[in-house]
């Protein structure tokens, strides 16, 4: 359970041994130039292997995601696996217990998190295409911890008679529609050039990152955005 705190507390009955996989992960969002999304997410797996202390029989393992999805509930004499697929990105604290049958009861709660890495990728096109970077999940706890940007652009080139410098301008702008970072870079014909940026606790919501080109050439793009949180306790 690296980088998250877990609350114990139930009867001492039971002593609530688990395996967890799954708690820091990164979901995928390729993104194009007309915003639709193609999501790489992941899941949780918890493997309960509880021990009664009254040689009590298990009837009941269950998880509370944390997502506002309903609680997942199984037959310990059918399975000791639960699984849960996160969408979106963030922090969760999720909820798992185990009952017996003489109705005892033992519940941890801890974090898990979801960080969000955003792509846009173009290959000879005209202009470049703005990225724009999901708000976390409604039901996140807590805010990233960290944005980053790395997106670099290529004057490709073309036809001679659309070959020509041009001016990329990258333009970040957080939920509020306030400009945060802005840079503007000339290249040449052939040129190419990768805009880094690093913010400390970016504001929560929906981000968008623009990139302008002053002429229409031919332009190659390869954006990263990261949506970074590691070590989250709630």
């Amino acid at each position: 359970m690296t980088g998250c705190i877990a609350f114990p507390y139930g009867d001492s009955d039971i002593d609530f041994n688990h395996g967890i996989s799954g708690l820091e992960e990164t979901h995928h969002f390729e993104k194009d130039e007309n915003n639709q999304t193609v999501e790489t997410l992941t899941e949780l797996e918890i493997e309960f292997n509880p021990i009664s202390n009254i040689n009590a029989t298990f009837v009941e393992f269950w998880l509370m995601p944390g997502d506002g999805s309903d609680t997942k509930r199984v037959d310990p004499q059918e399975t000791k696996f639960i699984q849960h697929q996160y969408t979106g990105y963030g922090a969760f604290m999720f909820d798992r217990g185990v009952i017996d049958s003489e109705g005892n009861e033992n519940k941890q709660l801890s974090a898990l998190i979801r960080s969000g890495n955003f792509y846009l990728n173009q290959s000879s096109a005209s202009q470049p295409a703005d990225l724009y970077i999901d708000a976390p999940h409604p039901n996140s706890v807590g805010s990233a911890e960290r944005l980053i940007v790395e997106s670099t652009i290529g004057n490709s080139w073309a036809l001679p008679f659309t070959s020509e410098p041009t001016d990329i301008t990258w333009v970040l702008i957080d939920p509020d529609g306030t400009i945060v970072e802005q840079h503007t870079e000339t290249l040449d014909v052939g040129d190419d050039y990768t805009w880094e940026s690093y913010l400390e606790s970016p504001k929560r919501g929906a981000w968008l990152l623009t990139i302008e080109s002053s002429a229409d050439v031919n332009i190659d793009q390869t954006t990263w955005v990261r949506m970074g949180y590691s070590g989250f306790t709630y």
